[in-house]
C-alpha cells in the first residue's frame, strides 16, 4: 500500500513489491497510477463542490464559505460555547474568533447570548438561519452519499468505506 507521495518521490510504501525507489525518484509503479489518483481525487472533490453550491443556491446562502459553514457545524455541536471554547476547539485566539462571530452575526447566522449567572460570559448561539444552514449541509453530505450509491455496488460501497477509514486511521 502507498503511503504517501511527495513531488516524483514516494516517502514510504508497503506496497507488496509495487514499491518505488525513493532515492532516485523512479518507482516501480508507474507515475500514470499517481496520475490517475489525483485525477480521481480532483473530480471527487469537484463533485462535492457541486453538491455544495447546488445546495448554497436552493437556500439561497451563497455569500457563505466553507469555512464558515464548518465554524457554524462546531456552535451547533456545542451547546453554550464561549468565545474562549471556541477558540479552544480552533486553535486560535480570542480576538479571532470575535472576528469571526462578528462576519457570522453580520450573516444572521449566529447571535451573541449573555449568561444568566455570570454576565462576563457571553455565548455564540446559532439563529435560526445558522440552524437551517446546519441542516441542509447534512442534506448536501446525504445528496454525495446517494450518488456515491447510485454509482456503486453494494460490495464497492462496503469497499469504499474500508479505504476510507484506512485512509483517515493513516
Amino acid at each position: 500500500m502507498l503511503k504517501s507521495w511527495t513531488g516524483n518521490h514516494v516517502a514510504a510504501t508497503q506496497s507488496g513489491g509495487r514499491g518505488y525507489d525513493s532515492g532516485s525518484g523512479t518507482s516501480g509503479v508507474s507515475m500514470s497510477i499517481e496520475s490517475q489518483l489525483l485525477e480521481a481525487l480532483t473530480r471527487f472533490h469537484h463533485k462535492h463542490e457541486q453538491c455544495h453550491r447546488e445546495l448554497l443556491k436552493e437556500i439561497n446562502i451563497a455569500e457563505l464559505k466553507l469555512k464558515q459553514i464548518h465554524y457554524l457545524e462546531i456552535i451547533y455541536r456545542n451547546e453554550h460555547l464561549t468565545f474562549g471554547r471556541f477558540a479552544e476547539i480552533l486553535h486560535i485566539t480570542k480576538p479571532s474568533v470575535t472576528s469571526i462571530v462578528n462576519q457570522l452575526i453580520k450573516l444572521e447566522c449566529v447571535y451573541k447570548r449573555q449568561c444568566t449567572k455570570d454576565g462576563r460570559i457571553r455565548y455564540v448561539e446559532l439563529s435560526d438561519k445558522g440552524r437551517k444552514i446546519v441542516k441542509f449541509k447534512t442534506l448536501e453530505r446525504r445528496r454525495l452519499a446517494t450518488k456515491i450509491a447510485e454509482a456503486l455496488t453494494d460490495d464497492e460501497i462496503e469497499q469504499f468505506i474500508q479505504l476510507i477509514h484506512r485512509i483517515i486511521s493513516a
